[in-house]
């Protein structure tokens, strides 16, 4: 059983940090989150609005796996802080032992749970510069373990266009009934141009433990004053859409993010409201 269990989870339970957090994950999210949502993909563009804002987001995923998730963003003096809160369920796993054998099965659970801490800050007129400290948890069944990971980022933006980079999830190892479990790390690049309505938009990563690369190619345009819609073509070992939409009403904002995964995984809807105090 402890193989079964390991050979699961070992190989792709902490790459959940590398799935949609909240609707923007679905799109090209290193290159143009931003505000508190940001606090997950790239912390250079984690910005405060003018009051305290809070981005509530529920997400469904393929498997029955889904996460809820929580960003907080406020300025602080000429800093802009940010908070994330990040509970990844990957729902009711049954256990089958191998036959011929007298062992029962066995239904568990098994879940991720991030805690990050960002901060961004200028320094210079277009340039940005923002760090994510992160508290990151394992649980699979009976075993669990916690790591510690940073997130760097910098940025460049001028009035239509910029260019982002940067590195996350580089850390420590969680140990998981007595194997090591690497986090997933990665190295980033991303860009946004606007032509005329339109905002272009790419991302490419580099997964350093798989040595591998996945990249993505977005757009997005305003739909009268309050409506944007995003689309995407995302590659991650094969091509897959990405899409979504957002209604801004001043204080209130809903967003909503959806792709169908590539090898037939499924649908995932990612759908957030965002709060603004006033």
């Amino acid at each position: 059983m402890n193989a079964f269990v390991i050979l699961i989870f070992a190989a792709a339970g902490v790459k959940s940090l590398l799935m949609p957090a909240s609707p923007i994950g679905v799109t090209t999210s290193f290159a143009v989150a931003s505000n508190e949502e940001a606090v997950f993909y790239n912390p250079s563009n984690l910005r405060s609005r003018d009051n305290i804002t809070f981005q509530f987001s529920y997400n469904r995923f393929y498997l029955g796996m889904q996460s809820v998730s929580l960003s907080v963003a406020k300025q602080v003096k000429n800093i802009d802080v940010g908070l994330g809160i990040l509970n990844f369920d990957y729902g009711e796993i049954e256990w089958r032992p191998e036959y011929p054998t007298e062992e029962p099965l066995i239904d568990y659970r098994a879940y991720d749970f991030s805690l990050i801490l960002g901060a961004a800050v200028n320094v210079s007129d277009k340039g940005r510069i923002g760090v994510n400290v992160k508290y990151v948890t394992e649980n699979i069944y009976i075993y669990s373990d916690y790591a510690l990971a940073m997130d760097i980022a910098f940025a460049y933006h001028s009035p239509t266009g910029g260019i982002t980079f940067g590195a996350t999830n580089f850390g420590t190892r969680m140990v998981i009934n007595n194997d090591e479990v690497n986090l997933p790390a990665r190295l980033s690049f991303g860009a946004f141009q606007m032509v005329r309505q339109f905002t272009l938009s790419g991302d490419l990563h580099y997964l350093v433990n798989d040595a591998v690369f996945e990249f993505t190619l977005g757009a997005s345009m305003p739909l009268y004053q309050r409506i944007t819609l995003s689309a995407a073509a995302n590659y991650r070992d094969e091509f897959y859409p990405g899409f979504g939409f957002s209604v801004d009403a001043g204080a209130l904002e809903v967003k909503y993010g959806g792709s169908f995964y590539p090898k037939n995984l499924g649908m995932v809807n990612n759908l957030a409201i965002t709060l603004a105090l006033q």
